[in-house]
């Protein structure tokens, strides 16, 4: 017969068991779903590829009257082409604009927007 005490003993090995267990199949199926998405052909580059474009159409509506329908330049702004800049200070001239010289897009592009003109630039060079 079992004493109290070794029949908590047991309880106590079964739940912490049960818990281990699934905390590793938890653990393991987040691992595989992730490793699954990493590894598959393409997917990182066709977001890529898909966020540039998006960023091409903005930039086609709003920057190419001023920097040129290919962003080589136009009368009043200058080339984008092969941009010697951070993304981040990309981003930052396209939302705050610079004076006198360039609009702010803040109202017009959030974040997301401002990401995919950036990545479009960002092909250019």
């Amino acid at each position: 017969m079992m004493t109290p005490l070794e029949i908590k003993g047991v309880m106590a090995a079964v739940i912490i068991s049960v818990l281990t267990l699934l905390g590793t199949f938890t653990a393991g199926g987040i691992y595989r779903n992730r490793y699954e998405t990493e590894t598959q052909p393409g997917t990182k580059a066709l977001a890529a590829e898909n966020l540039a474009a998006k960023g091409r159409g903005y930039f086609l509506q709003s920057c190419a009257h001023c920097h040129g329908r290919d962003a080589d330049g136009g009368e009043d702004a200058p080339s984008l082409l092969k941009l010697q800049i951070s993304g981040t200070h990309m981003a930052l001239v396209i939302q705050s604009g610079i004076k006198g010289e360039m609009p702010s897009f803040t109202k017009k592009y959030n974040e997301q927007d401002v990401a995919a003109l950036v990545a479009y630039l960002k092909t250019l060079h």
